[in-house]
C-alpha cells in the first residue's frame, strides 16, 4: 500500500509539471514576438528625418551634419552615435564639446561648443646630430605658426601672429597635427608651458601677455602690458609669482614705468627700470 501511495503522488508530480510547461513555452513565446515587433518598429517606424544644430559655431549645419555621417533615412535608434561624434570631431576641429541625442520620432540634436584660441605656438626649427650618423643632422620642426586653445589643441596654421593672443617661442614641436593635442620635443616643457598659461588665464592676465619664450627652461620670460619684460625663472611657486607681479605692478610701480621685473628668486621680487 505505501509503494502504491508513493507512486500515486508521483503521478500527481509529473502532471502538474507536465501541465506547467505549456504556460511557461508560451510566455516565452510572447515575450519573442513582443521583441521582434519591437526591433521591426524601431527599423520601420523610426528614421532620421532631421539634425539639428544647437550652439554657436563656425560650421554650417549642413558641414557638421556631413560630418557625423548621418543620412535622411538612417536608423534613428541603431546608429552608431560615438562614430558620428567621432567623425564629426575629425572634421571640425574647432569644436570644443559635442553631445548627440536622440529625439523620437525623426530628429537628431547635436549641441556643440567652440574652442577658443589663446595662444599662437611657434614651432622653431631644431637641428641635432642624426644618432645613427652623427656626421649627418636631423632637423626637427619648422613647420610655422599654429594656434591652440587652453588645453593645447591644435585649432589652425596660421601665416602670421593675431594680435591679440600671447605668442610661444623657443619650442619645436613633434609631428603637428590639427586637431591633435600639441607635443613638445622638449618633453620637460610640457607641463611648464600649460602650468603658465592656465594661472595667467585663471589670474586674468593672460590677455596681457605679448610673447613668451621658453628657450631655456630655467630662465622661462614674457613681456606684459607692453611695459615690462618678466622673468620668472622657472614655474615653481607660479602662484607665488603671480601674486608678486600683480603687487608690483598695481600698487608699487608708477603707471608709466618700464624695465624688467625679476621674480625668479621666490623670496623676493625686483624691480629693474628701463634705462631708455
Amino acid at each position: 500500500m505505501a509503494r502504491q501511495g508513493k507512486q500515486a503522488k508521483l503521478r500527481k508530480r509529473r502532471r502538474r509539471r507536465s501541465r506547467g510547461g505549456a504556460p511557461t513555452l508560451l510566455i516565452c513565446l510572447c515575450v519573442l514576438v513582443a521583441v521582434v515587433a519591437i526591433l521591426t518598429a524601431m527599423t520601420i517606424f523610426f528614421k532620421v528625418r532631421r539634425v539639428v544644430i544647437i550652439g554657436d559655431t563656425r560650421y554650417t549645419q549642413e558641414e557638421i551634419t556631413m560630418a557625423s555621417g548621418l543620412h535622411d533615412g538612417d536608423n534613428l535608434i541603431l546608429f552608431n552615435k560615438f562614430r558620428a561624434i567621432d567623425g564629426i570631431f575629425s572634421q571640425c576641429p574647432y569644436l570644443d564639446t559635442i553631445r548627440m541625442r536622440r529625439r523620437l520620432p525623426d530628429t537628431v540634436e547635436i549641441r556643440v561648443t567652440e574652442c577658443v584660441p589663446i595662444a599662437v605656438v611657434e614651432d622653431e626649427e631644431y637641428t641635432e646630430p642624426d644618432p645613427k650618423d652623427e656626421t649627418k643632422l636631423i632637423t626637427r620642426g619648422g613647420t610655422g605658426k599654429w594656434l591652440i586653445d587652453i588645453h593645447g589643441k591644435l585649432l589652425e596654421q596660421v601665416s602670421s601672429r593675431p594680435l591679440n593672443l600671447c605668442f610661444l617661442k623657443g619650442l619645436t614641436l613633434k609631428g603637428p597635427k590639427i586637431g591633435s593635442t600639441v607635443d613638445f620635443f622638449n618633453e620637460d616643457l610640457q607641463k611648464p608651458v600649460f602650468l603658465l598659461l592656465n594661472t595667467a588665464k585663471d589670474d586674468g592676465i593672460l590677455q596681457d601677455i605679448g610673447e613668451i619664450d621658453f628657450s631655456e627652461l630655467y630662465n622661462i620670460r614674457f613681456t606684459y602690458t607692453q611695459r615690462f619684460t618678466v622673468s620668472i625663472g622657472s614655474t615653481e611657486d607660479l602662484d607665488k609669482k603671480m601674486r608678486y607681479l600683480r603687487l608690483i605692478t598695481e600698487d608699487k610701480l608708477s603707471s608709466n614705468a618700464t624695465g624688467v621685473i625679476d621674480l625668479s628668486d621666490t623670496q623676493k621680487a625686483r624691480f629693474i627700470p628701463s634705462t631708455n
